[in-house]
């Protein structure tokens, strides 16, 4: 895990992982990925992807907020190669906020309970104005939650979903990723 997450911030860091993913999007997620963009449109089995985290050297402050992002290429055999980006800033304390399109995002809490990463839903916002505004997408998408467990010193598991508390899983992923590419000068 400390590979996966070696990016210090305000660097030119850069982590590669690559691993492979089953996929799990509802219809309503569908819908709204491709009206929005925000989201992952596509489901399958054992999809490759390939996740590049990464910092901003341009950003000189030291602030809590100094963005660490995630470059996520999923590379569907019968869609092709599709994009997602988000970027993740820290609020205050393990609290954070994964950025996606047009400002909205998912607020979570990191946690380590000693064998794994968890990431517990804390709502969804919407950044307007340098404001964190709540969103009601809990509503539609349900709450998101997602663990992060090391398999060695190369290797990690994950999976991911958001759960409606009526309608069931809205998306998910679950699988495993290998650390291909470290790049941390000193």
């Amino acid at each position: 895990m400390k590979k996966h997450y070696a990016v210090r911030s305000n660097s030119n860091d850069y982590v590669e992982v690559k691993g492979k993913l089953d996929i799990k999007i509802s219809p309503m997620v569908r819908l709204m990925a491709r009206i929005s963009g925000m989201l992952l449109a596509y489901s399958g089995k054992d999809i490759p992807v390939t996740v590049v985290f990464r910092s901003d050297h341009k950003v000189r402050t030291s602030e809590a907020n100094t963005p660490f992002y995630f470059d996520r290429t999923f590379h569907f055999p019968d869609h092709g190669d599709i994009t997602f980006r988000s970027r993740m800033e820290q609020i205050e304390g393990n609290v954070l906020v994964e950025f996606m399109r047009f400002g909205i995002g998912w607020k979570l809490a990191y946690e380590w309970d000693g064998e794994k990463v968890i990431l517990c839903h804390k709502g969804y916002v919407w950044r307007l104005f340098g404001k964190l505004l709540p969103l009601p997408l809990s509503f539609v998408m349900g709450k998101g939650y997602a663990e992060e467990k090391p398999l060695s010193d190369d290797e990690f598991s994950m999976w991911t979903h958001a759960k409606h508390s009526l309608f069931g899983p809205t998306f998910g992923y679950a699988g495993s990723f290998t650390v291909t590419d470290i790049r941390c000068p000193e």
